[in-house]
């Protein structure tokens, strides 16, 4: 613990809460461009996105999109258009799939909520010395959410994507986040809320993982040998003093 410079952060579950699931998400989504998904059970469309999700993962590697692809509403229409049709909506035109892909973009934004400890650990880590950074997974530049959230003056570096290959499990993002801010990985923690995703992309990237419970308690049973795990973020506060030299 001693050797740590600096700490990154994931954002979902571990850093934000929601008040709402995915699915439910989805039928508002769908809801504010007029079309009804109230007779498709919660399974049916789980498995309705398991088949965007596919496609979706599939296409990003085939096709080698960059490590931002995914933040422009018209990247996603092929994988809305399967999405739907798997439903039994035909022949949706793009400016349509478009809007719904707007629409989901603007209700992301006020999908997840800072933690209400969130803030001020930051604060009080950054007055110890450590420089702090989030590595999301996700397709969306997360700046604007973060600077809402009066936590953005905190950070020192921000990465994120969601294309297969360049996201969490694997240690793109925490690798640039640990260059960008010229600390050597081996000095650095990945604070996540996910053995599978972050933890194994912090082991990854040679740095410490650390695992929050707050949202999972049975992700602690699948914490591997070395993994810090702890129930809030403030709890961070109990684990790391002062920066050493």
């Amino acid at each position: 613990m001693e050797k740590i410079k600096a700490i990154f952060f994931d954002m979902h579950k571990t850093i934000t809460d929601v008040d709402e699931g995915f699915i439910a998400l989805t039928r508002k989504v769908a809801h504010s461009v007029g079309i009804d998904l109230t007779r498709f059970s919660d399974k049916e469309l789980s498995v309705a996105s398991e088949s965007f999700d596919d496609w979706f993962s599939h296409y990003q590697i085939e096709q080698d999109v960059d490590i931002h692809f995914g933040n422009e509403a018209e990247h996603w229409i092929e994988a809305n258009r399967i999405m739907f049709e798997s439903l039994g909506f035909e022949g949706l035109s793009d400016e349509f799939l478009v809007s719904i892909e707007m629409e989901w973009k603007e209700l992301l934004k006020t999908w997840e909520s800072l933690k209400p400890d969130v803030k001020s650990t930051f604060f009080e880590l950054i007055r110890r010395g450590y420089q702090l950074g989030i590595c999301t997974r996700r397709p969306d530049d997360p700046t604007n959410l973060l600077r809402d959230w009066e936590i953005l003056e905190f950070l020192s570096t921000v990465q994120w994507t969601s294309v297969p290959g360049y996201a969490k499990p694997h240690p793109y993002t925490l690798i640039l986040a640990a260059d960008e801010i010229g600390v050597n990985p081996i000095r650095c923690a990945f604070v996540g809320n996910s053995v599978d995703a972050d933890v194994v992309a912090a082991q990854r990237a040679g740095m410490l993982p650390i695992l929050t419970t707050w949202a999972d308690s049975e992700e602690a049973k699948k914490a591997p040998e070395g993994t810090r795990i702890i129930g809030e973020i403030s709890d961070l506060l109990h684990a790391f003093s002062k920066v050493q030299s």
